[in-house]
């Protein structure tokens, strides 16, 4: 499809913003009102030339999970946003009515300063609480490695090996890491019973997670949104064998996210989508459950 006018204009428009000092850049998205940097030459390129994130893809797996029965037809409780970033899922969710409130997790330090200037100018301060934190298999400081032009890439340091996208070059800084249940334990404001879902998006650290909310899931069986990355895995320290047998502990079925829609399959073919999904820019959409 042709590519607008408009759509020049705007691209123009936020390479300018890129070629200055950095700075906030505030834009009025269908998301919501965002500000990112001017130095997110990705998704911060993408909010401002189409004002749009992922939105069709958000309320084509609400109205999913709402026929499959695994969320009310009305507004549900809470959502959990790990990977929050600058919060253009949490917000959007709350603002479709979605949910009533939601928590999101965000350890890059630019991320989560920007995350918490964005739920405070879209009014959902009273019900989006947002910790610097990364949700993980341990209770420690550990490595975080920051992509400055991706705010989406940052990452959990796991490996020094030369990475595809010069991941080894990055910037490193220290961030808390917990495990679910241990946050659980110490932040009794967040109440698990009213946990609905999960959206996470942690760029392969999602084995991790799991690790670390066993006692969450042996009680509640909540459904996850999520995207598997096999490269992302690959750099987390957690083996491909790791992974599908910590995933096959904690669920029972995953839906895959194709151009038909949501596809249900056994848990144990979780580990075909390391062989379709297998070059390092091959990510597949799926739901936990």
């Amino acid at each position: 499809m042709a590519r607008s006018l408009d759509y020049y204009r705007k691209l123009l428009q936020w390479t300018i913003h890129y070629y200055r000092p950095e700075h906030d850049v505030t834009i009025e998205t269908a998301n919501g009102v965002l500000s990112c940097s001017n130095k997110d030459w990705l998704i911060g390129k993408h909010l401002f030339v189409r004002r749009n994130y992922e939105l069709d893809f958000i309320k084509t797996s609400i109205e999913f999970l709402r026929r499959e029965g695994f969320l009310k037809e009305n507004k549900n409780r809470a959502v959990i946003d790990i990977g929050a970033n600058i919060g253009m899922i949490c917000i959007a969710l709350l603002r479709e009515g979605f949910f009533e409130k939601a928590v999101g997790f965000e350890p890059a330090p630019r991320n989560f300063r920007l995350l918490v200037k964005n739920v405070a100018q879209n009014n959902f301060a009273d019900q989006i609480r947002c910790f610097p934190i990364a949700l993980s298999s341990d209770n420690k400081k550990i490595e975080f490695e920051i992509a400055e032009d991706n705010s989406g890439d940052s990452r959990v340091r796991k490996t020094l090996e030369i990475g595809e996208m010069n991941e080894h070059k990055r910037q490193i800084v220290s961030v808390e890491a917990k495990t679910f249940d241990r946050f659980l334990q110490e932040n009794k404001q967040v109440n698990s019973a009213e946990i609905d879902l999960f959206w996470i998006d942690i760029q392969g650290h999602e084995g991790h997670f799991f690790k670390g909310a066993q006692n969450f899931f042996r009680e509640r069986k909540v459904p996850v949104v999520n995207e598997f990355w096999g490269y992302g895995i690959g750099r987390s320290g957690m083996s491909k064998d790791e992974y599908c047998q910590t995933v096959k502990e904690t669920f029972s079925g995953f839906y895959h996210y194709t151009e038909s829609g949501y596809k249900l399959k056994s848990i144990s073919e979780i580990e075909s989508l390391f062989g379709n999904y297998s070059k390092p820019r091959e990510i597949a959409n799926i739901i936990l459950v």
